[in-house]
């Protein structure tokens, strides 16, 4: 079986319209865009994918997962990675900060992974340091990927304006069915994607709910049940309910 550590991104249709529509906005300007899809889905990957594919004499690309940074915490943060002093006060720390966000000679882009979490405070602050030039366009790009939940969170009055600015939205919402077998040569090899049964493809696939991580994870354990000889649907039944009861 192929090495899952740095996988290639697989190129299904949701992954490509999504990778397709960050980099144009990114290119075209500063801008905020806004990735959601459940977990497992790819937007890690994406995230990654873009950062990658950007012109890196034209882009430098922060990115922050896991974390909930405080504003306080953003703009530290923030400072820290420009080699700025921090001043005494956050306020300066900021002044300090867009000043030299205004001269970088490569565009800054936020990409905020698992963004769900953040503080409304937080996002709120990252809107106010992009914004501090009030007659120009922003001062750098903004990337929050999320679960679906974030949606509703940006929906608030609060984070309202926030949300309004988010174009692209882009949803991933995992493989179609008629992409799947494509999907496991592509991750597993073409001689190991070749012994599922198209049964068991199709069990797979319902309960992975067209997932790629999901997807991958139970094929693994099924490969890992079912060493020799093809896999069929009550295979990937047992493999999967072995693994939930894990």
């Amino acid at each position: 079986m192929k090495n899952a550590a740095v996988p290639v991104p697989f190129p299904y249709q949701d992954f490509q319209q999504a990778l397709g529509a960050l980099k144009t906005a990114l290119v075209r300007a500063p801008a905020y865009a806004l990735v959601l899809g459940e977990s497992g889905s790819g937007k890690t990957t994406l995230l990654r994918t873009v950062a990658a594919q950007l012109d890196r004499r034209r882009f430098q690309v922060l990115y922050l997962s896991h974390g909930q940074p405080s504003p306080s915490g953003l703009v530290r943060l923030l400072a820290e990675t420009f080699h700025l002093p921090l001043r005494r006060t956050r306020a300066e720390t900021s002044r300090l900060l867009v000043q030299t966000l205004r001269n970088l000679p490569a565009r800054l882009v936020l990409s905020i992974d698992e963004a769900q979490p953040l503080a409304d405070d937080t996002l709120h602050e990252i809107r106010l340091l992009a914004e501090a030039d009030l007659d120009a366009e922003p001062l750098f790009s903004v990337v929050l990927s999320g679960l679906p939940e974030l949606k509703e969170r940006l929906l608030t009055p609060h984070l309202f304006p926030l949300w309004r600015r988010m174009r692209p939205r882009v949803c991933l919402t995992g493989l179609r069915r008629e992409e799947l077998a494509h999907f496991l040569v592509h991750r597993l090899g073409k001689d190991w994607a070749a012994r599922f049964e198209p049964t068991a493809l199709d069990v797979l696939f319902e309960q992975a709910r067209g997932l790629p991580a999901l997807i991958y994870d139970g094929a693994e354990d099924c490969l890992k049940a079912c060493p020799k000889g093809p896999i069929g649907a009550s295979h990937v039944i047992d493999a999967l309910d072995r693994d939930a009861g894990n």
